[in-house]
Formats: structure tokens, sequence, C-alpha cells
């Protein structure tokens, strides 16, 4: 009995200095480099071995640039913003790590967990199995860090808040705008008539309302690629095949059809109302075509993420 107590209280001992090895190893590592790459000798000590009294997320990609995966190096970014975020902050602590896989160094590891496609974001929890919501969901949540980070909470209680470096895109077009202003003030200061015309307000007002109804600002929030490249086909996908996502690609297309459109509309509105005069007719007739047929062209693309919409006008 005493043989049996000791024996206990040995392996105790082993398995606490064992976790307390791991995490100390873990917070070197992150220290060096946020996002810890993870091999299949790391991925059983850090994750498989147990006891564990931390959570780890891990982000399976493949970065290599023979894989052809833009939409992973674009996940990557802000999966390491978001980690940089975490491990240098003030409230860091060693209940959370973030790790990486790739598929090129850890091609065992999807086989393993039965994945098929990068990226996948998962969390693994410090207790217990992990459940359907420790899957990151990419298509309906967004690849922005701060999506990440919302679900991180959700998942573990531990809050981060996203710190970006310094962006002064913004403020250098800014400038270039100040100055073009500037400029062209300057040069027209005797003669402002321009300001009160209102077709230069019109095409002004026209160009913000396509850039809004096309989903700009949702893609800027969410963070969307610019298209999706199939691995085994090569294809590349420009319009999201379902109705809760979408990519930038496809929001330059829902613009210029609006567009065009709005131009149709405006030469009907706008051709002479002489009846006999040939460019009255033109414009008429031209306008009524650009209508027609780029509007069946928006509810083929509507079809196309809602399947069970049944209307159509040409095709």
């Amino acid at each position: 009995m005493i043989r049996v107590a000791f024996v206990s209280v040995l392996l105790a001992l082993v398995l606490s200095n064992s976790l307390e090895t791991r995490v100390e190893q873990l917070n070197e590592i992150s220290y060096r480099s946020p996002v810890v790459k993870l091999d299949d000798d790391k991925y059983k000590s850090f994750i498989r071995t147990m006891p564990r009294n931390y959570s780890i997320v891990v982000m399976f990609t493949a970065l290599s640039p023979s894989r052809n995966c833009k939409i992973c190096k674009e996940v990557h970014a802000e999966y390491t913003t978001l980690a940089r975020s975490h491990r240098y902050s003030r409230n860091f602590n060693s209940d959370l790590f973030f790790t990486m896989v790739d598929y090129d160094g850890g091609a065992s590891i999807f086989q393993r967990l039965k994945l098929t496609s990068a990226p996948v974001i998962l969390h693994f929890p410090a207790s217990g199995k992990r459940k359907k919501e420790d899957k990151f969901d990419l298509e309906r949540r967004g690849i922005n860090a701060e999506a990440v980070a919302k679900w991180v909470k959700d998942r573990t209680d531990i809050g981060i808040e996203v710190i970006r470096p310094p962006n002064y895109t913004n403020a250098i077009l800014l400038g270039v705008f100040l100055f073009a202003v500037s400029g062209t003030l300057l040069i027209k200061g005797n003669s402002l008539d321009f300001l009160y015309k209102w077709k230069y307000w019109a095409i002004t007002s026209m160009f913000i309302m396509f850039a809004m109804t096309s989903g700009q600002m949702w893609l800027h929030i969410r963070g969307a690629p610019f298209a999706h490249v199939d691995r085994n086909s090569g294809r590349t996908s420009f319009i999201h095949g379902g109705s809760n996502a979408m990519f930038v690609a496809e929001s330059y297309i829902i613009a210029v059809v609006n567009g065009v459109i709005a131009l149709g509309f405006i030469l009907m509105a706008d051709a002479p109302k002489d009846q006999s005069s040939l460019n009255s007719k033109y414009m008429s007739y031209g306008g009524l075509a650009l209508v027609v047929v780029f509007f069946s062209m928006l509810l083929a693309i509507f079809r196309m993420k809602h399947r069970a919409y049944p209307y159509s006008l040409l095709f």
C-alpha cells in the first residue's frame, strides 16, 4: 500500500515537471516567434500529451509557393497579428498559445485529423474533447484578426486586443487628396463654377452608391479574399457560391453590372424627344438592351448564391 502511494506521488511529480517544462518551452518559443511552428514531435508534445493546463489554437495551412494558396497567406498575416497582439501584451499569461502546422512539414497531422483543405483554425481546449464550435468558420466569420479574437474569447474567455502596426496608406492618400484639392483651388481660384455643376456631384454620388451596394464595406470589415483558387483543378472562382459570403472580385462585378444598368436607364431617360431622330432610337433601344441584358446577369448571379431562387430573365 505504501509502495503504491509512493509510486503515485512520484508519477504526479514527473507529470508536473513535464507540464512545467512544456509550458516553459512554449513561453520561450512564443516570445521569439508568437506563432509556434509545430512538427509531428512538437504536436505530440504540446497538444496530445496530457495533462495540459493551457489552451492551444492551431492554424493548419499550406504556405509553400508550390501550393498556390493565396488565402493561406492572407489568413497567416491576420493570424500572426493576433498572436503577436496576445504574446506581447501586458496581460499575457500561459493559458493560451497560438501555433501553426504547415502541410509540407506536417502532412501526417493533417491525415490524423482528416483535414483535406487549408487554411483551417482549430482550438484545442485545456481539458475535455474538442467540440464543433472549436473549429473557426472562415466563410461565415471572415479572416480578419478581430473576428478570430472574438471566436477565441468565446472559446477560452481570454480577451485579446488586436494591435496592428501603423498603416500610413490612409494618411498618404489623404495628403494626396488635400494636395489635389489645394492645387485645383489655386489654379481655378477665380473660377469655381464647376463646384455648382450638378453632374459632377451626381457622378460622385453614383460611384459611392455603386461601391456601397456592391458590398465594399462588408468586405473591408470581414477581410474577404479577392477570389478562390481550387487546389485540385486550379480553377479560379470570382463569385462565392454561398449566400453568407462574397469575394472582392465579386463586388467589382456587381458594381460594374449595377453601373451599366444605371447607364441604360440614363440613356432611355435622356433620349431626344423627337421620335423620328435616329439618335433617339439608338439611345432608347441601346439603353433598353443594356438594362435587360445586365439585369438578367444580376439575376443569374443572385441565383448562383441562392439556389432556390426561381426567377430569371434571359439566362
